[in-house]
């Protein structure tokens, strides 16, 4: 296994106090993804910050130059790791993320990041499509309610169904998990 760490989304967009959509499991996620860096960059393997932006000047959320399409200060981003902006719910989508993997020789991505039903969802189906193994932080990833014919569906059953949808394309796994795999790859 020759694995990258992807970290989506970790946006502003996704905190209070000036989120437009908080995620109320963020800070949870937020403290995986840190451990997740931290492992990643103590056995030295690729790491791909992932921001998304927003192309409509007017969109209500993540605008381009507004505070909330800056990355949450908890992550920092360190020399040699990669970043990259994406317009589309798919890291993928015209960016060169396929690209710095093949030149890297990675065959299996870590998804971490936001929202888990929507861009880490996208992601990891695109990884599959590209012949990539995906391995899923399930407590590294997190979603926000949303609403269906009137009806709020909370956020736990956003994120469980989600990855209940995941183990079709992914080994979903706790971080600690993940953290154990990379230190006995």
């Amino acid at each position: 296994m020759k694995p990258a760490l992807l970290v989506i989304d970790v946006q502003n967009e996704y905190f209070a106090p000036n989120g437009q959509w908080v995620l109320p499991d963020g800070e949870t996620a937020l403290s995986h993804i840190q451990a997740l860096l931290t492992a990643a960059r103590d056995t030295e393997i690729p790491i791909v910050h992932i921001t998304h932006e927003e192309l409509d000047p007017n969109s209500p959320i993540f605008q381009a130059g507004s505070h909330a399409v800056d990355m949450h200060p908890a992550i920092d981003v360190q020399p040699g790791e990669k970043l990259i902006k994406k317009h589309f719910p798919g890291s993928f989508t015209g960016t060169p993320l396929e690209a710095y993997l093949r030149q890297n020789n990675v065959d299996t991505v870590i998804i971490s990041g936001f929202m888990t039903q929507m861009c880490c969802d996208t992601t990891t189906r695109q990884a599959d499509e590209r012949g990539l193994a995906t391995l899923f932080a399930s407590d590294a990833t997190a979603a926000r309610d949303l609403t269906l014919n009137g009806q709020i569906v909370p956020h736990q059953v956003i994120h469980e169904m989600t990855l209940a949808v995941m183990t079709q394309f992914a080994a979903v796994m706790t971080t600690g998990d993940i953290i154990k795999k990379l230190e006995n790859e």
